[in-house]
């Protein structure tokens, strides 16, 4: 059961479509909702006689401070008419920057709720830094939520299924919203049928596991068809009418908060319902 929601503002216009999610998943679940807005100005580079000019520094960062408390203020307005827990965080640093701090307040959290980098606005780069920081360096599961109305709590949920620790723990991690669907499909995508893989039957010893966790399963197992994985996924949750997709979070083994597995980059890219993601 998720208590505790955390919501990162990104300055993106997909935030408050993510804060509708987040305040119908923290009503749903009697969980807090904790919003939090950074504040980070990067330190300039010193003149050649190495001092900082701390007072334009100083003046820069509580222009930004003031912002961030004004867009806090309105945040506040509109939890203010939820019957739900909830807090709005303004944190800043001069010395650690967003999707750090971020990530450090998301391991307070059981679930992250945020906005999906939209291709065509300026703040994709940050949105995108911020849910690797978060995937990656706070531990958390993130769902992440289209910039466009979606349903909340899912009824049906796809479950993108493979035999490695980066599914396993997001399926565990996404079992309180399977809980609230009417249906789950546990999906592979050319699964290796072999002892070490998938086994003989893919993808009916993970759908056991979870009928025995009392949700109403189906197991489904796609060939790519000349499609990426993400786009095998991706059609047969647009096919079955799923109003969300869980998958596990890949990153490179070295500079992972940077580089993103291919299919974790695709769902991010492509998805237009939203995708909960673990590591």
């Amino acid at each position: 059961m998720y208590k505790e929601l955390m919501l990162p503002i990104t300055g993106s216009a997909g935030d408050d479509t993510a804060l509708e999610a987040a305040i119908a998943l923290a009503t749903g679940f009697d969980a807090h909702l904790a919003v939090v807005d950074s504040t980070n100005l990067p330190m300039p580079f010193p003149p050649s006689w190495g001092v900082a000019p701390s007072e334009v520094l100083a003046m820069a960062f509580d222009e930004l401070q003031k912002r961030a408390d004004a867009n806090a203020e309105r945040l506040r307005k509109r939890l203010g008419k939820e019957v739900i827990s909830w807090e709005v965080r303004t944190p800043g640093s001069i010395l650690v920057e967003p999707p750090q701090l971020l990530s450090l307040h998301a391991r307070y959290a059981d679930l992250v709720v945020m906005t999906k980098p939209d291709a065509d606005e300026d703040k994709s780069k940050l949105v995108n830094a911020c849910f690797s920081a978060i995937l990656f360096g706070g531990g958390r599961p993130v769902l992440m939520v289209p910039p466009h109305p979606v349903t909340v709590p899912a009824r049906h949920v796809v479950v993108a299924w493979q035999p490695k620790p980066e599914a396993t723990r997001a399926l565990h991690d996404a079992l309180p919203l399977l809980r609230q669907a009417d249906s789950v499909d546990v999906v592979t995508v050319d699964p290796a049928v072999n002892d070490l893989q998938h086994g003989g039957d893919p993808g009916v010893d993970i759908a056991n596991h979870l009928t025995r966790h009392g949700l109403r399963v189906n197991v489904v197992t796609l060939p790519r068809a000349g499609m990426s994985i993400a786009e095998a996924l991706l059609r047969h949750a647009g096919e079955s009418g799923a109003h969300c997709l869980v998958a596990g979070g890949y990153g490179h083994s070295r500079l992972r908060e940077w580089f993103l597995g291919g299919t974790t980059r695709e769902l991010l890219a492509l998805a237009r319902l939203p995708v909960l993601f673990s590591h």
